[in-house]
């Protein structure tokens, strides 16, 4: 072994390397973009607290009630509440204002008087299984908490003590039940798992696409293809829609494949329309074919296409709402999320399978998807254009 010549190869990459400014810049520019981009998302956005409605008892006797139900409630830092009407509940919880909506008797009161067991109704909204459970379990603990408030009462009444809170006419043992949980969404079935599928229908959609397009493009303009495709008869707004059409096609059927596979195979729970879902990942997967064209034409190899990975897609990752929700991130990272298709087709994906939504409710996210593909439809046959040109 002859460490001269091993020196000399040695010497011809890292010459190779550095001349090429476009690889250095994604090598050593794009991996910190991406770093400074995860550590401001870590540290700005702000952390999830569960939201609960209250519709709260009205009748006569239901200010003492209402106080003690103040002073039981959590800190608003662990849980911020907000009071309803009882119509207003499915409205509050579909618009994501809350979580959760408790519903207590209007005259609950006057039923503890009387010795009656007042049931309190739970409704969840369910489309994240995980804020589900933790609203659930505190709900309960909450419940649990004003059942001993109002029985201690009822003991200190019976030695002559009193107190704030209505009298309550019944054995010292228990007052409140809580009914079994209604679900507005989703079920008490729905696992972790069942919340993530529909982000990885477009996330998985999107990226193999992407990448295959923008290689086997790149391979095409890098062997000579297209070239040779040009001394055909052939048209250049043909070969521009030849080749659009050709990639487009088994994204298609990509798409199908990975749609079937989520839902027949890995029996992923989901209420709406699997047409609407298929048609958001048609949508992402011709915006991805595109979008690779479109790159492709700063790339002059292989490796630099696999160094593009994380500049588009390492950015949707953390900006589209997959771990974060929109909402949550700093206010000037924002912007940019509603600049990126994924955030559109997450947000509609998650609304049809986690919600039921039918085509007008996600109008609007399929009209962002439809200008997105448009758009990198246009930068695409620019891109071909320029390489026949």
């Amino acid at each position: 072994m002859s460490g001269t010549r091993i020196l000399a190869l040695t010497t011809r990459i890292m010459r190779q390397i550095v001349r090429d400014r476009r690889t250095l810049a994604l090598v050593f520019l794009v991996p910190l973009l991406v770093m400074s981009v995860l550590y401001v998302v870590l540290t700005g956005s702000s952390g999830a607290v569960p939201r609960l409605a209250l519709v709260r008892p009205t009748g006569t006797g239901s200010e003492a009630l209402n106080l003690l139900i103040d002073r039981l409630l959590p800190p608003a830092s662990r849980l911020k509440t907000m009071t309803i009407a009882a119509d207003e509940v499915e409205s509050v919880l579909n618009k994501g204002e809350a979580d959760a909506a408790l519903i207590f008797p209007t005259d609950l009161a006057a039923q503890l008087a009387h010795g009656e067991h007042p049931r309190l109704q739970l409704v969840l909204e369910g489309s994240d299984p995980t804020v589900a459970a933790a609203m659930r379990e505190s709900v309960t603990a909450l419940v649990r908490q004003l059942d001993v408030a109002l029985v201690q009462a009822q003991s200190q009444r019976g030695q002559g003590q009193q107190g704030p809170v209505p009298a309550v006419n019944v054995p010292a043992t228990s007052v409140l039940t809580l009914a079994t949980p209604r679900y507005l969404h989703g079920g008490p079935d729905y696992t972790f798992n069942d919340a993530l599928a529909p982000v990885f229908i477009g996330v998985f959609s999107f990226f193999f696409v992407f990448l295959l397009t923008s290689v086997a493009f790149l391979r095409e303009r890098s062997q000579g293809t297209i070239e040779r495709v040009l001394a055909s008869p052939l048209r250049r707004g043909e070969l521009v829609m030849g080749y659009v059409c050709g990639f487009t096609l088994f994204a298609l059927v990509q798409a199908v494949v990975v749609l079937l596979f989520v839902i027949f195979v890995l029996r992923v729970h989901y209420q709406g329309n699997l047409g609407l879902v298929f048609l958001v990942a048609i949508l992402l997967t011709v915006s991805g074919v595109n979008l690779g064209i479109f790159l492709s034409t700063f790339a002059q190899n292989e490796f630099q296409i696999i160094q593009f990975i994380p500049l588009v897609f390492g950015l949707q990752v953390l900006l589209s709402g997959i771990f974060w929700p929109v909402a949550q991130l700093p206010a000037w990272l924002q912007p940019v999320s509603y600049l990126l298709p994924l955030t559109y087709a997450n947000e509609a994906l998650r609304d049809v399978m986690l919600k039921g939504s039918d085509f007008a409710q996600i109008a609007p996210q399929l009209a962002a998807l439809l200008v997105f593909m448009l758009l990198m439809i246009g930068l695409s046959a620019v891109t071909v254009r320029r390489q026949v040109a």
